[in-house]
Parts: structure tokens; C-alpha cells; sequence
């Protein structure tokens, strides 16, 4: 049987409109999820007002609550006194019952009905987040796959192995994860932030025109938000680069980081750094930093902890950095099992690709009620990686 060859134009050929339809797929899901969040927006914007509505109608309800006793009580005593009352009078008392008891009674249903819409719209948020999660997902999965099929990664690899591939899938899957963290960041701070400056200065413009003080006042509020926002901005790009490893160094740097960490979240921090020993590669510094903010949201988020030690220890060859807090605890095995049922990117997988991929060493002990420990052996520079690798 006569072989045939393979035609490299031709794979190449399919191999572009292949990358092209993917691409096409893409952008629509991605316009899908931003159509989904738009919705979103308006789904929580929606919730806010009626919650609103809901605090107005309960405080009338209350009112009219005291109004029917009161006017059922009036009847009441006009009824049992008849003999000095006239008929009109107790007539009048009737109506006046019966008018406040059916304005009580509609302002209850309205209640009702809020607050079954209210539950209706929380259950859709749930929803539409639920599905935005997936799409986005679904996006970034695709955008790896793209990315990997045009080589943008491994176009100098003529010969690539098993772990380079694994490797490579892994820096695109971080690549991605980090890009949809700072787009969310963006979105749900300093977008919403500015936003709401807009429409507060198109309201303050209105509100001048008629009320100075009280427009006064919205202004003072307004000028609160933009600062809020400034911060926010400042605080995505510090995350992105901390420009104060570069001016301060790791050390300060995290001093610095911590006892703004522990103002802000109301938790005793210790520290205790030692000097460098050998110089730190930048690169290593920068992992050491981000690991240190890692794990401190993730006792933030999850620990309930009052207290916090840092401790980070240097060699000639090895750092080792520790991180201890008083929380709750949680059973590691059960956790990283979740994890990877559920296919959701948490902080502890995050940690581990980290450490892994520098060639490092890191130990988790936990327990419930008695705390978590960290413990993370590092490199110094990429000489003693390439090292390990070999």
C-alpha cells in the first residue's frame, strides 16, 4: 500500500483555521460573559434598591401597625360607651378602623411580595455568577489552549518532553488565573468606585442648583470615593509589582507588608528576619513576596486568626520562610481532595505550583482548632535550581 506523504503547508493550513475557529469561539465567549456580568451588575443594583424599598415598607408597616391598634382600640371604647356617642361617631370610628386596616393590610402584602422578589433575585445572582465562573473557565482553558497550539511558549523547543509540557501548561494556566484575578480586581474596586463618582457628580450638580449645603455634602462624600479608588488603583499595582523590593528590599518589604496586614485585619503580626547571608535573585525575592501575601489572605479569608509569626531565615544556598497562625484550622487531605474534585483555583494550589516550580520544599501542618503552619524551603537563585533539575 502506497504511503503518502505529509504535506506541511497543508497541516499548517489546518492547523491556522483551526486556531482561527477557536479564536472565534473565544471572542464570543467572552462577549457572552461580559453581557453576563453586565447583567449581573444590574441584577445587584436591582437588589440594593429593593432592599431599600423593603427597609421603607417594614418602617411603614410599623407605623400603620400602631395606627390599626389604635384605631381599633377608638372604636372599641367607642362601642362599649354607644351612650355618649352617636351613631355618626361610631360610624366614623368604623370607617376610619376599616380604612387604616386595609392600608395595613396592602402594605403587608407589598412587603410579602418584596421580599419573595428579594429571594428571587439572590437565587439568580447565585446563578448568574455561578455561570460567569464557568464561562470564564471555559475561556481561559481555551485561551491555553491557543496559546499552546501557536507555540508562543515553545517555539525555540525543537524537542520537548513530558514535564517541559506539563511545565508550560502549568505557566499558561497561571498566566491566565492572574490575568482574570487583576481584571476582577479592576472591575469590582475601582471601576464600580469610579462609576459611582460619575453618577454622584451628575447628582451633586443637580443637588447644588437647590440645596448648597446638602450638595456640599455629597461632594465631601464623592471626594471619599475617589480616594477609595486611588487606593485601590495603587494597591492592584503594588500587588502587580512591588516597587518597594526594589527601593527597600525583601526584608522591609514584608515588615512593611505585615504591619499594614495586621492594622487593616485587627490581627497581631510578629516577625523576625535575619540578614542575607548570599545576595537573593530578584526573581526569588518576588516569589517570596507573593508567597508571604498568599498565604496571609488565605488566613484572612479562611483562618479567624488573632495572631500571626513570620519568620524567614537565609543560607548560603536555601531560604526557609514560616508562617504560623492561631486559627481555626483544617484538615489538609480533605481540603486539597475538594480542591481537585471541584477543579476550583484556591490559594493552597497555588502555593504548591509556586514552591514546585522554583524547586522548592513546602510543609503544611494543620489542625482544627490548633492553627496552620507553613513552612517553605527556596533556592536563592536560579544556579541551584538549574542544580535540582539535573
Amino acid at each position: 500500500m502506497e504511503s503518502k506523504e505529509i504535506n506541511i503547508g497543508d497541516v499548517q493550513g489546518i492547523m491556522t483555521k483551526t486556531i482561527q475557529a477557536i479564536n472565534e469561539s473565544r471572542d464570543q465567549l467572552l462577549d457572552i460573559v461580559e453581557t453576563a456580568r453586565e447583567e449581573y451588575d444590574l441584577l445587584k443594583v436591582e437588589l440594593e434598591n429593593l432592599k431599600r424599598e423593603i427597609e421603607r415598607v417594614i418602617s411603614e408597616s410599623d407605623r400603620l401597625s400602631i395606627k390599626d391598634k389604635m384605631a381599633r382600640n377608638n372604636l372599641a371604647n367607642i362601642s362599649k360607651a354607644f351612650k355618649t356617642h352617636t351613631e355618626e361617631d361610631i360610624k366614623q370610628a368604623y370607617e376610619r378602623a376599616a380604612d387604616v386596616r386595609i392600608e395595613f393590610t396592602s402594605i403587608q402584602k407589598e412587603e410579602e411580595l418584596l421580599k419573595t422578589r428579594r429571594s428571587m433575585l439572590e437565587i439568580s445572582m447565585k446563578r448568574s455568577m455561578k455561570n460567569i465562573q464557568n464561562a470564564e473557565h471555559v475561556v481561559r482553558q481555551v485561551t491555553i489552549a491557543v496559546t499552546y497550539l501557536k507555540g508562543e511558549i515553545f517555539s525555540a523547543i525543537e524537542d520537548m518532553n513530558a514535564d517541559s509540557m506539563i511545565l508550560g501548561v502549568k505557566i499558561l494556566e497561571s498566566q491566565e488565573t492572574e490575568r482574570k484575578r487583576i481584571s476582577r480586581d479592576i472591575h469590582d474596586g475601582p471601576a464600580q468606585q469610579i462609576a459611582s463618582i460619575v453618577m454622584k457628580a451628575d447628582f451633586c450638580e443637580r443637588i447644588i442648583r437647590n440645596d448648597f449645603e446638602k450638595g456640599m455634602k455629597e461632594l465631601g462624600e464623592m471626594k471619599e470615593a475617589t480616594k477609595k479608588a486611588l487606593k485601590e488603583v495603587r494597591d492592584i499595582i503594588q500587588d502587580l509589582r512591588p516597587m518597594s523590593l526594589e527601593d527597600i528590599g525583601l526584608n522591609e518589604t514584608i515588615e512593611t507588608y505585615a504591619m499594614n496586614y495586621g492594622k487593616e485585619n485587627q490581627i497581631t503580626v510578629k516577625t523576625r528576619i535575619q540578614k542575607m547571608i548570599s545576595p537573593v535573585e530578584s526573581i526569588i525575592q518576588v516569589a517570596v513576596f507573593r508567597l508571604v501575601q498568599e498565604i496571609l489572605n488565605n488566613v484572612r479569608k479562611h483562618a479567624k486568626a488573632s495572631q500571626v509569626s513570620i519568620e524567614l531565615e537565609y543560607g548560603s544556598v536555601y531560604l526557609r520562610l514560616m508562617i504560623a497562625d492561631n486559627g481555626t484550622g483544617f484538615n489538609l487531605e480533605e481540603t486539597l481532595k475538594k480542591i481537585k474534585i471541584k477543579h476550583t483555583s484556591f490559594g493552597l494550589l497555588g502555593l504548591y505550583e509556586r514552591v514546585n516550580q522554583l524547586r522548592g520544599e513546602i510543609e503544611i501542618v494543620s489542625e482544627i482548632e490548633e492553627g496552620t503552619t507553613f513552612t517553605i524551603k527556596l533556592p536563592i537563585n536560579r544556579e541551584v535550581i538549574l542544580k535540582e533539575r539535573r
